[in-house]
């Protein structure tokens, strides 16, 4: 009878053991308990127009990230268009500041702002319209 007893307490051990595992995730492919972060990122306006004349604009971003940090790129801007990201105190999302030159072709674009966080990565595509420094 001892025997026996001691093989259950033996055996339930082993259970709560697997179970204890399994429930934390170790070596498993699942990722256990503590999912792996998601980002996103999405601009107060989806249509921005900048001119010619250099005057900048600012545009608010919104990042949702588990980090207080980001490193941010804007990819397909034209010609003498350039973006700086400030990001606030507190947290990633912040304030682009949008600004064209005499260079810049008029016309319409489609600029991606990527964003890298927390190990992850999102985009989002806007419209960029640079106009004549006299046409608007």
């Amino acid at each position: 009878m001892h025997g026996l007893a001691r093989a259950s307490r033996w055996t339930f051990a082993a259970c709560l053991l697997g179970a204890s595992l399994e429930m934390v995730g170790c070596g498993g492919s699942r990722g256990g308990m503590f999912p792996q972060a998601h980002i996103e990122v999405s601009l107060a306006f989806t249509r921005i127009e900048v001119s010619q004349s250099g005057m900048p604009v600012s545009v608010a971003i919104q990042i949702e990230s588990p980090s207080e940090t980001a490193l941010v790129a804007v990819t397909g801007l034209p010609t003498g268009c350039s973006v700086m990201y400030s990001a606030s105190d507190t947290n990633p999302s912040g304030i682009l500041k949008f600004m064209a030159n005499t260079t810049s072709p008029i016309g319409n674009y489609m600029p991606v702002v990527t964003v890298n966080s927390a190990g992850q990565m999102a985009s989002t595509q806007f419209t960029l319209v640079v106009k004549s420094a006299t046409g608007m």
